[in-house]
């Protein structure tokens, strides 16, 4: 078995990120198909309908992909930091 690259997702995280951003085109009337061609409208992407559904599906999305469609559906990323310190230790 291939060792996994510590960068990858797992498959839950990427069943979570696909369904969070399907639901996401949903409340905004989108499809992947008119998300694609936003892509390529904005962007300059090369990005088909079907390119797009295969990478919600094995979650192979890049971030800056992922912000550019959050962008597109009126959405932003929020980064907050862990409540932890750069050792580890937990703070209060």
């Amino acid at each position: 078995m291939p060792e996994e690259n510590k960068s990858d997702i797992t498959k839950e995280e990427a069943e979570t990120l696909k369904r969070q951003l399907r639901a996401m085109m949903i409340a905004q009337g989108f499809t992947i198909e008119k998300v694609a061609n936003e892509l390529k409208d904005r962007y300059g992407t090369k990005e088909s309908k079907n390119n797009l559904s295969n990478k919600l599906s094995r979650g192979s999305l890049r971030f800056i992909d992922v912000q550019r469609i959050c962008s597109i559906l009126g959405y932003t990323i929020e980064m907050t930091p862990l409540k932890t310190s750069i050792e580890g230790l937990k703070l209060k």
